[in-house]
């Protein structure tokens, strides 16, 4: 049997939590929100901005997480990215085994037709950064209020859906092959490739609702 390329790219993003096990992988970038981030806006806006979407949490035992709340039904909060520029000249992808993280979304926003307009909790992964005139490289992992398509971009960004599981308080762990999926959809090798940022994006402007989420333990997991 032939698979044809969106099918193969269907089987990736199907399982995303399968990864190698290899003993001598080490962690080389990792968030724990244990106190605020140096995290921003690539849009440049402004921190007292940020805050009022994105903050640290802690609970009476000391835990702590990034949570997130966009309350857009004044229209007076813009969508806003949240994130950190791993380093000046990126973190080579061939070498990632995994990118993994904890997320929980607690209200999801209305949702009409597409699922994808406003997202209760997503993670942005770019390679390259979109342009002016041009799209960029890299992928949207989706929480979503309801199952979406597949192979839609942002940006140049495949949008892939995650998860389309209903609110909740309990914690979800994902562990995606950035890589396998970069081979998938650019029909390439990972080699020359660099993970230059990784963020997240809780929005509901399109919308005009509410959306909150909750996210946690970021690693990149990367071979010797």
């Amino acid at each position: 049997m032939t698979l044809t390329r969106s099918a193969v790219l269907a089987l990736v993003v199907a399982l995303p939590a399968v990864a190698h096990a290899d003993e001598n992988a080490r962690v080389a970038w990792a968030e724990t929100f244990r106190q605020p981030p140096p995290w921003g806006d690539p849009s440049g806006h402004k921190a007292g901005d940020l805050a009022k979407v994105y903050g640290v949490q802690r609970d009476e035992a000391g835990a702590s997480w990034l949570h997130a709340r966009h309350d857009a039904q004044t229209g007076k909060t813009p969508a806003m990215h949240f994130g950190r520029a791993l380093a000046s000249d990126g973190i080579a992808l061939d070498k990632v085994r995994a990118l993994k993280w904890r997320w929980r979304v607690t209200q999801h926003p209305s949702v009409g037709g597409d699922p994808w307009l406003d997202l209760g909790a997503s993670v942005y992964v770019v390679f390259e950064k979109p342009g002016v005139f041009s799209g960029g490289k890299g992928f949207k992992l989706g929480w979503l209020a309801k199952p979406g398509p597949r192979g839609t971009h942002q940006r140049g960004l495949l949008q892939v859906p995650l998860r389309a599981d209903p609110a909740g308080a309990a914690w979800q762990s994902e562990s995606v092959d950035l890589c396998a999926l970069y081979k998938s959809e650019y029909n390439g090798s990972c080699a020359g490739q660099k993970v230059l940022y990784v963020g997240v994006v809780t929005d509901a402007d399109g919308t005009k609702s509410v959306a909150e989420a909750d996210y946690d333990d970021f690693e990149l997991v990367v071979a010797p």
